[in-house]
């Protein structure tokens, strides 16, 4: 009997690398790093991990590299306490909502935010950018590197050096493509940039991280014990206690440790799953009552591995169920996305395939069987 196929990868690994849970089990026993000489190598260990994290994203600051429960937690955090009241911010319409929301409930302190369009072949319109750039009232920029709906990656690079030469400052998140992708914070020059544990980084869920730009002193998101400076009321000024409070997961934090030791050993090559992705994106826009996302071509270099597809004659909801019949794990719906659908007047949602990077030509030739199966069905 054929197991189930995972093809939902974009929203969870749901295979952490090899060490992570060892790693995990040796966190629940870990002595506590702030508690006398025995803690030291507690310490030792998770400053460590913070170093392995600057170190595969390009950051020469590993003190400013925080442990947060997530890279919405983190986005959280840095709009909540990293955007002075009143200021105005660009963001695009493919964000996912753990920054739009955030964005949104600012207007409490008086931050106004401006939604910029994507072009049809899902990538930022940069001509859009420069535009609101040019008009000069925009002090920063908030900005994934990648759409979680489609997995078309936006031209961040650019994105961020025209913000730079404007003087605005960036958000970053890169929850999609924070593992799989070339990502280079000095070179970026970001103000934060927020990751999770596990996606592209195949470590354990609850668990993330952010990154502290030199230049920005964040208020803090939550206020408690850190294990410094514990005579004051306030909270401590250096990173990252400042932004640390509370008791730390070790658990996810070592869990996390590993997967990025392993992913150093390792780095993730995207061009074989592209490639088989290609093959069935273009076996998708040759039938008939399913469309294809993005609407224009998009080179695969610029894209995850991620294939959106939405049937034009029965709900996405529907085809998911069937797949799921057929042994195939997909997601239906809107990805947590509050812009995008409406972009492509699409309110029921789309099917979003998000196969493993070792997906064989068998497991795409079973899922490939399965859409035609669901079109029959219910056209």
């Amino acid at each position: 009997m054929n197991t189930d196929l995972n093809w939902n990868r974009a929203a969870t690994c749901a295979a952490p690398f090899p060490g992570v849970e060892q790693a995990m089990v040796e966190g629940l026993h870990a002595l506590p790093a702030d508690r006398g000489s025995d803690g030291r190598s507690t310490a030792e260990r998770i400053f460590g991990i913070r170093a392995q994290a600057a170190s595969l994203f390009g950051f020469s600051h590993p003190q400013r590299v925080v442990f947060t429960p997530g890279a919405t937690y983190g986005l959280n955090l840095a709009v909540r306490c990293g955007i002075p009241d009143g200021a105005h911010v660009l963001t695009t319409a493919s964000e996912h909502n753990s920054m739009l929301r955030p964005l949104a409930q600012a207007k409490e302190r008086g931050i106004t935010f401006t939604i910029l369009p994507f072009c049809p072949n899902g990538r930022l319109d940069l001509e859009a950018l420069q535009m609101e750039l040019a008009k000069g009232n925009a002090q920063w920029l908030a900005l994934g590197v990648a759409s979680n709906t489609m997995g078309v990656v936006h031209p961040y690079v650019e994105a961020c050096s025209m913000a730079r030469a404007a003087g605005v400052k960036v958000i970053l998140d890169m929850a999609q493509g924070g593992g799989s992708l070339p990502l280079d914070l000095e070179e970026l020059d970001v103000a934060y940039a927020a990751v999770a544990g596990h996606k592209s980084l195949y470590g354990p869920r609850g668990i993330g991280l952010l990154f502290v730009g030199p230049e920005e002193r964040p208020l803090p998101f939550l206020s408690g014990g850190t294990g410094t400076e514990v005579t004051l009321l306030d909270m401590p000024e250096d990173l990252p206690g400042r932004l640390e409070a509370g008791t730390s997961n070790y658990p996810g934090i070592f869990g996390l440790g590993a997967a990025l030791d392993y992913l150093a050993a390792h780095p993730q090559d995207l061009d074989p799953i592209r490639e088989k992705l290609a093959k069935l994106e273009a076996w998708c826009k040759q039938q008939e009552g399913l469309q294809v996302l993005p609407l224009e071509p998009c080179s695969w270099e610029n894209r995850l591995a991620i294939l959106a597809v939405r049937p034009t004659n029965f709900s996405p909801a529907m085809m998911v169920q069937f797949l799921a019949q057929s042994g195939v794990i997909a997601r239906a719906g809107s990805m947590c996305t509050s812009a995008v659908l409406p972009a492509f007047e699409a309110p029921e949602g789309l099917v979003r395939l998000s196969p493993p990077n070792d997906a064989t030509d068998a497991d795409f030739e079973r899922v490939r069987c399965a859409i035609e199966e669901s079109l029959m069905a219910f056209t």
